[in-house]
């Protein structure tokens, strides 16, 4: 970072009125790299910036931090990558009318500094063009809609609500995610969600041959490592240690791992370990202490920077409250829940917004044995739980096709006033028909 902390309150009074000041130009469309990972330039920003990464039209500046990343970025014109905090970002950043997030302000555009510190750069909302490109489909509680413990440590900072208020839009996949989504970043209005699909699902969809290059690479390192054997991929999301003194990570024995690969090897398969980028506590999942890249492999984020590769190559899922089941069941994979801790993290933790039941596409194993009999059941007969995932799939999906970014960049170019062509209401159709919507609900999806 450029900009020492001891200095930035100056520095910060500078910045809002050079934002002030300098017009915003709607050809200008600001990206972030992760807001912790700055080399990661993936998932919803990444396939919107993939829409357009051909169009001369468009000035495109993506922001990092730390040293210049290779952001394997092929075939694209009038962009540029520049580190977050140098005067040639600042000035850009303050030219740009659009801006996209994957989180928030507060986290994609901040400060940041070696010793975990942080600031945050505030920006002049009214005169630009706000997009949040949520990472997923929530099934856990988060923001606004958690509980009181974890609302009042994640929105401790006023201006992450503040800023809420004035996106554009919010990206959603479905009515439904529209309705959790407009619950959990209140003050924003439910008008403000718009109902595009998520940009990263065109990912899965997309011939392998138009999909990133780093997303390519995944795929050849997936395949070569897998050897022909069926992958399964263990996913579990992050517990909020840091609230909570009784919330905790699962220690999987060694009696466990070994029945474990006895399943794994029975059916040609192997196990992919992917535990969530976020770690809040010394703690975490003990599984990576049994990766030995033959039955168990290494599959976390910085070796497979994007979950979308997993989804394409998967067999099976298990995962516990993390909406990464969102993308394989998408592709209609079977999913699996090792729910060990679901009354403390419904009370005492983030929380669910829906009932597992309804909103899983697969079994809620309670334990280690539960999860390993499943296992098995869905490695013999991968269509199992198909109708129960054709449900959910009905639920959160409004579109299964690879136009989500498209979707997107048409209701940012009518923001700003750009002529953007109707889709045709027969593909609309055929859209939603797709997911099994009624005909009441396709006309309805026709007319927004």
């Amino acid at each position: 970072m450029l900009v020492s902390r001891s200095i930035f309150p100056v520095f910060h009074l500078f910045w809002r009125l050079l934002d002030r000041l300098v017009p915003k130009r709607p050809d200008y469309w600001a990206f972030a790299t992760h807001h912790l990972h700055g080399d990661r330039f993936i998932e919803n920003q990444r396939a919107v910036f993939e829409h357009v990464k051909a169009d001369p039209a468009i000035r495109k500046v993506i922001f990092y931090r730390g040293a210049k990343p290779d952001l394997q970025i092929d075939d694209a014109v009038n962009f540029e990558a520049l580190e977050h905090g140098s005067a040639r970002a600042l000035w850009l950043l303050a030219r740009c009318k659009v801006v996209f997030l994957s989180h928030s302000i507060t986290m994609d555009f901040s400060f940041r500094w070696p010793d975990r510190r942080f600031a945050i750069l505030k920006l002049d909302l009214k005169r630009r063009v706000v997009v949040n490109l949520w990472h997923g489909i929530p099934l856990k509680r988060l923001l606004h809609a958690t509980n009181e413990a974890t609302r009042q440590r994640t929105d401790r900072i006023k201006y992450r609500s503040e800023e809420r208020a004035h996106y554009a839009g919010l990206i959603a996949s479905s009515d439904i995610d529209s309705y959790a989504m407009a619950a959990m970043f209140y003050p924003l209005c439910y008008r403000q969600v718009w109902v595009t699909g998520l940009p990263r699902n065109d990912f899965l969809l997309q011939d392998q041959a138009r999909l990133p290059a780093y997303i390519r690479q995944s795929l050849s390192l997936i395949r070569d490592v897998c050897g022909g054997r069926r992958l399964v991929v263990y996913a579990p999301t992050y517990r909020q240690t840091a609230i909570s003194r009784d919330a905790y990570y699962y220690q999987f024995s060694t009696g466990e791992i070994s029945e474990l690969k006895a399943v794994l090897k029975a059916h040609n398969a192997v196990l992919g370990f992917r535990p969530h980028y976020f770690k809040n506590s010394e703690q975490t999942f003990n599984l990576g202490a049994y990766v030995d890249h033959e039955t168990i492999l290494d599959f976390s984020a910085a070796v497979i920077p994007e979950f979308s590769a997993l989804a394409r190559e998967c067999a099976v899922l298990v995962t516990d409250y993390s909406s990464v089941y969102i993308e394989t069941t998408f592709l209609g994979k079977p999913a699996i829940s090792f729910a060990y801790d679901l009354e403390h993290y419904q009370r005492e933790q983030d929380g669910l917004l829906y009932a597992p039941s309804l909103a899983f596409p697969g079994p809620v194993c309670r334990d280690f044995k539960g999860v390993l009999s499943m296992m098995d059941a869905a490695l013999r007969e991968p269509a199992r739980y198909a109708e129960q995932a054709q449900t959910v799939r009905t639920l959160f999906f409004r579109y299964r096709d690879a136009e989500n970014s498209q979707r997107v960049c048409e209701r940012v170019k009518a923001r700003l006033g750009w002529q953007v062509p109707a889709p045709a209401k027969s593909l609309r159709a055929s859209q939603t028909a797709a997911v099994g919507l009624s005909a009441r609900e396709t006309a309805r999806a026709e007319a927004a």
